[in-house]
């Protein structure tokens, strides 16, 4: 695959950086997936279920689309999830605990994300090479289908899936109020155990991703066993929560 030098009156950026984003939209995939399984196997709503499994086989195919990519350009693909994504997983965890509805919550809240990062890098795409412009933007075409879906059936099943970013803000911050107490011992243990992410030689660099992300999934396991009582109090408000700290988690670590 030829990089073109220029393209729509711009600079074609380096290869490295194409391949940078590349492999951040396969591990977004990746992310994806794990979350779509718990989505699948905790559904009482075996239709959902479906359609959601239908979903997933678009992210197989993205993972394999883009794999090909990477490699056409040189480069090694990254075949494992972001070390957030534990947090994305444990976050449709808790939505399980509310239901299907609480579950379709969660698999929105992440949805959205993988949409908008689709989104940003169709744009910044313009530039890469012809291949991988008509990859990105096919398969952010899937993600506009995935989240007017589920934002469709959340709007049936009462109106949750409404995308008024006021009325959002306004639950978010209802929802602080009501388990503030919670949610800061959350904060607080999530920053210690952070830390202990980094190299125990105390030099700042962060330890070998792959131990990482195994770290990060027994402790986000912890943190939905701490939140589960909360949940069960006031589950839709506390989802709302959990979305905002994975949102805050996954800016911290990029």
């Amino acid at each position: 695959m030829d990089m073109d030098t220029t393209r729509q009156g711009g600079h074609a950026p380096a290869t490295s950086e194409v391949l940078e984003g590349l492999n951040d939209l396969l591990q977004l995939d990746h992310d994806a997936i794990g979350a779509y399984g718990i989505a699948m196997e905790k559904l009482e709503d075996r239709d959902a279920a479906a359609q959601i499994a239908g979903y997933l086989r678009d992210h197989e195919r993205h993972v394999r689309d883009l794999n090909e990519l990477i490699r056409e350009l040189g480069g090694t693909p990254t075949n494992e999830p972001h070390a957030t994504g534990p947090f994305k997983e444990a976050l449709q965890s808790i939505g399980a605990l509310a239901g299907d509805k609480g579950i379709l919550m969660a698999w929105r809240a992440n949805e959205m994300q993988v949409r908008t990062k689709y989104d940003a890098y169709a744009s910044k795409a313009m530039l890469w090479p012809h291949e991988a412009k008509r990859v990105i933007d096919r398969n952010a075409l899937d993600e506009e289908r995935h989240y007017a879906w589920v934002a469709g059936v959340l709007d049936a099943m009462g109106g949750h899936g409404s995308d008024a970013l006021a009325a959002a803000r306004e639950k978010v911050g209802d929802a602080l109020g009501a388990v503030g107490g919670k949610v800061s011992a959350g904060a607080s243990a999530v920053a210690n155990r952070l830390s202990g992410m980094f190299d125990p030689e105390g030099d700042g660099r962060l330890a070998p991703v792959g131990a990482r992300v195994s770290d990060a999934g027994d402790r986000a396991g912890e943190l939905v066993e701490r939140f589960e009582d909360q949940v069960r109090e006031s589950p839709l408000q506390t989802l709302l929560v959990a979305a905002v700290a994975g949102f805050v988690i996954g800016r911290l670590l990029r």
